[in-house]
């Protein structure tokens, strides 16, 4: 193999992993964000759970948990809103940001279970310890680690929203099937969310619902984000 062909071999290897690189670089990105109330909230929360027992018996952490997805999501829609239409005009394909975005989902579901277990583990240590703990230590392990599929869902939704407004923002409707839509997906996550680890019964059949569920859930919306990115404009370069 020649210098050339091994420089071109170089740089096709490069260009392949290109997509990669984004992925982790806007979930690195999103992360130092977003790192200052990720830290209060891992904090101060399980603090504040102890401090209001008795006034919140579920514990707080379940309730933030559950707010900071909406973070997740502003997350993934922001950036496509922003930042799409001219990243693709530079020459990045739009199955690559595609599959830099699927890296991203992916990584940012794995940290985002990652801190609300041990967070939900925080909370679960200081109410045995001071007051009365909520759930049993496997019951909380459990309830962290259904983020794995729960965090994507809002991920997806906040991308396939902001995808949307790119190709779509401008149109009266828009706003309306957002609005409409929204409300009813957010009602369907929150069962998704909390019926079956929230309702102390599970069983294995219960729980095979809700994976399949889960998954049902995370695939059209990855198909739909997919499909709407498929025909977004692209600006000249200017």
């Amino acid at each position: 193999m020649t210098a050339l062909d091994s420089t071109a071999a170089a740089a096709t290897t490069r260009l392949a992993r290109r997509r990669y690189r984004l992925g982790v670089s806007l979930f690195l990105g999103s992360a130092r964000w977003l790192r200052w109330i990720i830290l209060a909230w891992v904090v101060l929360t399980p603090l504040l759970s102890v401090l209001f027992r008795d006034a919140v018996e579920t514990g707080l952490w379940s309730i933030t948990a559950t707010v900071f997805q909406w973070f997740v999501a502003s997350v993934a829609g922001m950036w496509f809103y922003q930042n799409l239409p001219g990243t693709v005009a530079r020459g990045v394909t739009r199955r690559e940001v595609t599959t830099a975005y699927l890296v991203f989902g992916l990584l940012a579901s794995i940290a985002t279970a990652a801190v609300v277990t041990a967070g939900a583990l925080a909370e679960h240590a200081l109410l045995t310890a001071l007051a009365e703990p909520v759930d049993t230590w496997a019951g909380t392990l459990a309830a962290g680690a259904r983020y794995l599929l729960i965090t994507p869902i809002y991920f997806l939704s906040g991308a396939l929203i902001g995808a949307s407004a790119v190709r779509f923002g401008g149109r009266h409707w828009f706003t309306i099937v957002v609005i409409a839509a929204a409300s009813g997906h957010y009602a369907g996550v929150l069962a998704l969310e909390f019926q079956f680890f929230g309702n102390g019964d599970g069983n294995g059949g219960a729980f095979a619902l809700w994976l399949g569920a889960c998954l049902a859930v995370i695939a059209i919306l990855a198909a739909g984000t997919i499909a709407v990115l498929r025909s977004i404009p692209v600006r000249s370069r200017s």
